[in-house]
């Protein structure tokens, strides 16, 4: 099954308002030619992973697409053989996508992402860009369907750019795969999700208990009153609570946060247990944490009060601790 949704207006909407003008305003980038872009990866080829285990251990795999992580003044797009931008999505592997270690086989793709700074062009200009991403993602999950996954039940994951990018891919395609049936669930935070969007294709639906299967997770973090300058939060957002896994606006105390996972420089992870009750207050995922400075980026990219950049540090024990309660609800339905 497909619908007639196209991935350009889903990612224009996370911008009129925000604009980018504190961030990478377009008109310091150079002019946009796109027969000048890098060349397509071709999955294929070991190379155009980040990670693809050669011979998988666990039972259950996860599709990780890592966040935005190009952010400088002179590309367009990310050219996926350039060794520093290898380096800087496997930063978000090591700090995200690790919510699965022990538990998921993990396979991620470099895939030609979108500067920051794209997000600030106009829909004409943007859409050929935007194209170009949600086709590098649709390739290379359709060679991991067909060639790396050989049956097993499987999650999709990503953060930002990535969790926007597989939204758009579920609304466009999801039904029409095979695959369905196998989906333990999408873990997407960091992006949203409308009701109206969830109408379009019936065979996406929200998660509503910690062990429902075949259902997709949507959140952004922020403090209390920061939901209108969230730019990936839409109008009317649907949520999930990772403290409680319901859909409702009841308080969750940080009692039951297990544990909140920050990792420094070097890649060490520090849990703060208790670090922060959640709450959904209009779509957005309201948190109280512990030591604001833990959550405050100097010269970060997204405004003052929004925690987008620790969509899964804030909630990463309790994470964790679904994925191992999925898989096994899963297993045995």
């Amino acid at each position: 099954m497909k619908n007639n949704m196209l991935p350009v207006l889903h990612s224009i909407i996370l911008i009129t308002v925000f604009c980018l003008v504190t961030v990478f305003p377009s008109q310091a980038m150079p002019p946009l030619d796109v027969e000048a872009l890098p060349k397509a990866p071709d999955y294929a080829v070991p190379g155009s992973w980040l990670v693809k285990p050669a011979s998988p251990t666990a039972s259950v795999d996860v599709f990780f697409v890592y966040p935005t992580v190009l952010f400088n003044d002179k590309d367009w797009m990310m050219d996926t053989t350039i060794p520093d931008m290898r380096a800087a999505a496997m930063e978000m592997v090591n700090t995200q996508a690790s919510v699965f270690e022990g538990k998921a086989n993990i396979y991620a793709p470099m895939y030609r992402q979108m500067n920051l700074a794209g997000l600030g062009l106009s829909d004409a200009d943007a859409a050929p860009l935007q194209k170009i991403v949600h086709d590098d993602i649709w390739r290379a999950l359709s060679y991991y369907l067909k060639y790396e996954n050989n049956g097993r039940p499987f999650f999709l994951a990503g953060h930002s750019q990535g969790s926007m990018i597989l939204t758009d891919l579920l609304l466009e395609h999801w039904g029409s795969t095979g695959n369905e049936k196998r989906l333990i669930a999408a873990l997407l935070p960091g992006w949203s999700l409308t009701p109206t969007e969830l109408a379009a294709n019936p065979y996406v639906h929200m998660c509503e208990s910690s062990d429902q299967t075949g259902c997709v997770i949507f959140y952004n973090t922020m403090a209390a009153g920061r939901q209108s300058a969230a730019p990936t939060l839409k109008k009317g957002a649907l949520a999930v609570n990772p403290l409680s896994w319901t859909t409702d606006s009841v308080f969750v105390p940080a009692k039951k946060n297990i544990g909140s996972v920050f990792f420094d420089t070097t890649g060490t992870a520090t849990t703060y247990p208790h670090f922060t009750s959640a709450q959904i207050v209009d779509g957005g995922l309201i948190v109280q944490p512990e030591n604001i400075d833990l959550v405050t980026v100097q010269g970060g990219h997204f405004p003052e009060g929004v925690y987008h950049a620790f969509d899964y540090s804030l909630f990463f024990k309790n994470l964790k601790a679904n994925i191992a309660e999925r898989i096994d609800a899963y297993t045995h339905k």
